[in-house]
């Protein structure tokens, strides 16, 4: 093939291997929002579900970094998991963790060892 474009390639965007899917520009993947207690998340859930009569509000996180307009200072406010400000910033990805996977060692039909992945003896590696 002789043009612009390496033998293979279809035309198309150029590929960005380092980046994942798209972040939505919601508070609750923004590094500056603090979400709201577990308690107030279980009992607005527990309300929507219809399993408690007692009305409660959607629960609210609070953020100090909130901008609204460029160019006006941020100020602080209570916010939704799903509202969206000028100044996201995506949380970093949590670290993968690896092991504490259960495993069991068998010989024929016998079990000769059960515990987590990290702890498996060494004969049986």
């Amino acid at each position: 093939m002789t043009g612009p474009f390496p033998s293979g390639h279809n035309g198309g965007p150029p590929l960005d291997e380092d980046e994942g899917p798209p972040v939505p520009r919601y508070c609750k993947y923004c590094r500056h929002w603090s979400p709201p207690s577990d308690v107030e998340v279980q009992a607005y859930e527990w309300f929507r579900l219809g399993l408690s009569r007692r009305r409660v509000k959607r629960p609210s996180g609070t953020c100090d970094r909130v901008l609204m307009q460029p160019d006006k200072p941020l100020a602080f406010a209570a916010t939704v998991d799903t509202f969206g400000c000028l100044n996201f910033s995506a949380k970093p990805p949590p670290p993968v963790q690896r092991g504490r996977g259960f495993v069991t060692v068998y010989e024929g039909d016998r079990i000769v060892w059960q515990g987590h992945e990290e702890d498996v003896p060494e004969e049986y590696r």
